[in-house]
């Protein structure tokens, strides 16, 4: 039986109209993470998604790809048989193929459908207004049409507005510890003048970190985005490259940048923990994994030898072997400590976890993930750590597994972020994508290619929090979870 321990987080939670207190320095111990006076700590914190990372379709930015070429479709009058096409072909499995291939494909179907003509006049579009995929391309674009001083003017508009200090407070008033705030290294370095770091990224960083520290919570500083990309997915900045785990001078980029990181907040204990990288989905295997995450380690710990660390699986434990017999290494064997090993699991429409009416089994999904973290602690004797998750929709059922599943957690003695803070429902579909939603009629996503520099400035202002709405069941659910007592995972 796990001991209960009655401590900060409780306390945190129901006093929130006393003055906060500065953070304190937090270690591992064992299987939990504690503070300077050896209590046990439960971490329940939130990620501000979509910040220093863009996702385009957090906050409706730009369409995705998938809706983008359904509009340029649509404007030639071939939408409904680009539905087809898309139909006949299947969804893009974007872990084993390239998105760009899957397009080639997908016009290769859609040209037996059209007249020639018709055809001839989309792919004109197409090529004049292709997709931006991810964060990359939107910057290009930008910087393409306005200049680097316009780009300049539209990103920082956006960052000056998705997040502010009045999401630390909202957050603390909920009763989150800390917040995970995911990086793209582009806004530290250039490509073209590598190890050469900007004041810009760290301005932000700072920002933040003084804006925690004012309302008395924690930040894990979350490496999203790696040049080159450890996934192939587009929350690395790049769609479909995943080159990262394949290239030297990538990973001595990150080593630097982490080093010049760690070096600037080792001493700010409000900086709880580092997030080395998300989700490395691309590293081939362990040994190609534990390469890297060790290299990052060996860089941190030369300007930081005591911040946490924090190490992602990148999904390797929803795979054969992995899942059975367990993906990390042994952190005495490598040397390492105070880390705490992550992974992340989003339960929708699985058919391994898929009830008979074919509804996401958010029950079966949890029995997974906890059969997994329990195997992997006890491998390896650290802090579990639940990075990402959501069951995605607001349905009771919806609703109801995400309390059951932190509710598990806290039981654990784990430590938990969803995904995610802010979100622009602009479709006015049942999500809780977003503790706060922006619920109003949303007056347009863009179109990058076409939208003047005035219209993106007119827009961007809109998405300020004050502009957002409180999901209101899904932060109830929230608050009795982030009420219920800190347990100790069991190991000193």
């Amino acid at each position: 039986m796990r001991a209960v321990v009655m401590i900060a987080m409780v306390a945190f939670a129901t006093t929130l109209s006393a003055q906060p207190q500065a953070p304190e320095r937090l270690s591992t111990r064992g299987k939990d993470i504690v503070n300077a006076k050896g209590e046990v700590m439960s971490m329940r914190g939130m990620n501000l998604g979509g910040w220093l990372m863009l996702e385009t379709w957090i906050p409706s930015l730009e369409m995705e790809w998938h809706d983008h070429l359904p509009r340029l479709a649509k404007e030639i009058g071939i939408e409904a048989e680009m539905k087809a096409s898309e139909k006949e072909l299947g969804e893009l499995n974007d872990d084993v193929e390239r998105v760009t291939d899957y397009i080639s494909r997908l016009h290769a179907v859609l040209k037996n459908k059209v007249p020639g003509d018709k055809f001839d006049q989309y792919m004109k579009l197409y090529e004049k207004e292709p997709p931006l995929f991810a964060a990359r391309n939107v910057d290009d674009m930008l910087r393409q049409r306005f200049g680097d001083y316009g780009a300049a003017e539209v990103w920082n508009l956006y960052h000056n507005t998705w997040i502010t200090e009045s999401d630390f407070q909202l957050v603390r008033t909920l009763g989150f510890n800390f917040v995970r705030i995911p990086f793209w290294y582009l806004w530290f370095e250039s490509d073209s003048r590598p190890y050469e770091y900007s004041d810009y990224g760290f301005t932000y960083l700072d920002k933040a970190v003084q804006w925690a520290r004012n309302q008395g919570i924690y930040v894990m500083l979350d490496f999203h985005g790696a040049p080159g990309g450890q996934s192939p997915w587009d929350h690395t900045g790049e769609l479909s490259r995943a080159e990262f785990f394949t290239n030297e001078a990538y990973q001595k980029r990150v080593y630097a940048l982490w080093k010049a990181v760690a070096a600037r907040y080792r001493d700010n204990p409000t900086v709880f923990a580092y997030d080395a990288l998300n989700e490395p989905f691309s590293a081939k295997g362990c040994e190609d994994w534990t390469r890297v995450h060790d290299g990052i380690y060996k860089a941190i710990r030369e300007a930081d030898p005591q911040t946490l660390i924090i190490m992602e699986e990148g999904y390797k434990l929803e795979e054969e072997p992995w899942k059975t017999k367990g993906f990390f290494p042994d952190p005495k064997a490598m040397k390492w400590e105070n880390v705490v090993y992550s992974f992340h699991f989003y339960s929708g429409v699985d058919p391994l976890f898929t009830t008979r009416a074919g509804e996401a089994d958010h029950q079966k999904r949890l029995k997974e993930v906890l059969r997994v973290g329990r195997m992997e602690q006890q491998r390896c004797g650290v802090p579990i750590y639940i990075g990402e998750f959501s069951t995605m929709g607001e349905k009771p059922r919806d609703l109801e597994g995400m309390k059951s599943i932190i509710s598990a957690f806290n039981r654990e003695g784990w430590h938990w972020s969803p995904w995610t803070w802010k979100y622009v429902n602009d479709d006015g579909q049942g999500t809780i994508w977003g503790v706060y939603q922006y619920t109003r009629p949303w007056p347009g996503t863009p179109n990058m290619h076409r939208a003047s520099k005035a219209s993106l400035l007119e827009l961007i202002p809109q998405l300020r929090t004050e502009n957002f709405t409180l999901h209101e069941p899904f932060a109830r659910l929230l608050e009795g979870c982030l009420l219920e007592p800190v347990r100790s995972a069991g190991g000193r």
